[in-house]
């Protein structure tokens, strides 16, 4: 099994993350014709540049995800894209789970994520629950969220309230 390797992305990465965008739309061969209409489809905003994390394989990107805070003290998983060779190799987990690592950091309270029909498992299998339903672009899609423990309470398995305990 090859190493995967998470980090920040560059701007010299841009055109391949905007290329990796495209061909992981496509390949599912939905909304084809509109996809490659819409210019957001190829394309990673340079403002987003600073949150987005790369994986690496071999030194070749094979996948992205971009963790932007919302204004009510969430955080928004906005792209999640990986390399179609790539699908079922742990890319999307491991790029998910730092994503979280991510929101927490910036101290969100959970992490949402717009996910079309066929990703919904997926971000299921990965602790996301269904909350509502949007319309995107080319089609409804399922509002996801996941609560995340706060990193200063990571490991005590309790996230709140007093720090008292009574013993009988």
């Amino acid at each position: 099994m090859m190493t995967i390797r998470i980090r920040p992305a560059r701007r010299e990465d841009r055109d391949t993350l905007g290329a990796l965008k495209l061909r992981a739309s496509l390949a599912w061969g939905d909304h084809v014709e509109e996809l490659r209409a819409l210019p957001e489809a190829r394309q990673v905003p340079a403002e987003h540049l600073s949150s987005v994390i790369v994986a690496e394989r071999a030194g070749r990107i094979v996948g992205f995800a971009t963790v932007l805070p919302r204004g009510d003290g969430e955080a928004e998983l906005e792209d999640l894209f990986v390399d179609p060779a790539c699908w079922r190799c742990g890319v999307g987990t491991r790029l998910v789970a730092e994503a979280e690592r991510r929101a927490k950091a910036l101290g969100t309270r959970s992490l949402h994520v717009i996910a079309g029909e066929r990703a919904q498992a997926f971000y299921e299998r990965c602790g996301f629950r269904a909350v509502g339903t949007v319309m995107t672009d080319l089609a409804p899609a399922c509002e996801m969220r996941k609560e995340l423990v706060p990193a200063y309470s990571a490991g005590f398995g309790w996230a709140g309230g007093s720090s008292s305990s009574t013993t009988r």
